[in-house]
């Protein structure tokens, strides 16, 4: 099964990623407005969401921080980086929790 979409659906990340990150270039000439970037990010956060052990649930958050993050960085606008500060800090919210249930 190469279509990584169908991977995650049936929660298979791990076999996803690569098939993800193969199909989701993130060069600028490829994703011009960062619509892969924010794929990438949702991958990401997915995983972390479906992810159990709350070390490894904080790495992916974590990755879909860094894409979230880039993504946000590219604003041209205080409104616009505003917004797409949104999922920035709900990823950073999911991990401050997680860290929570570990103490």
């Amino acid at each position: 099964m190469d279509d990584w979409r169908a991977l995650v659906k049936q929660r298979r990340f791990a076999e996803a990623e690569p098939l993800m990150l193969t199909a989701v270039s993130t060069e600028r000439e490829d994703d011009p407005y960062g619509d892969n970037v924010v794929t990438r990010a949702e991958f990401y956060e997915a995983w972390g969401d479906a992810t159990r052990d709350p070390i490894e649930a904080t790495d992916h958050y974590n990755q879909a921080d860094f894409y979230f993050s880039m993504y946000a960085s590219w604003s041209t606008s205080g409104g616009e980086g505003t917004a797409r500060m949104t999922d920035v800090n709900r990823v950073r919210n999911k991990v401050r929790n997680v860290r929570r249930e570990l103490t």
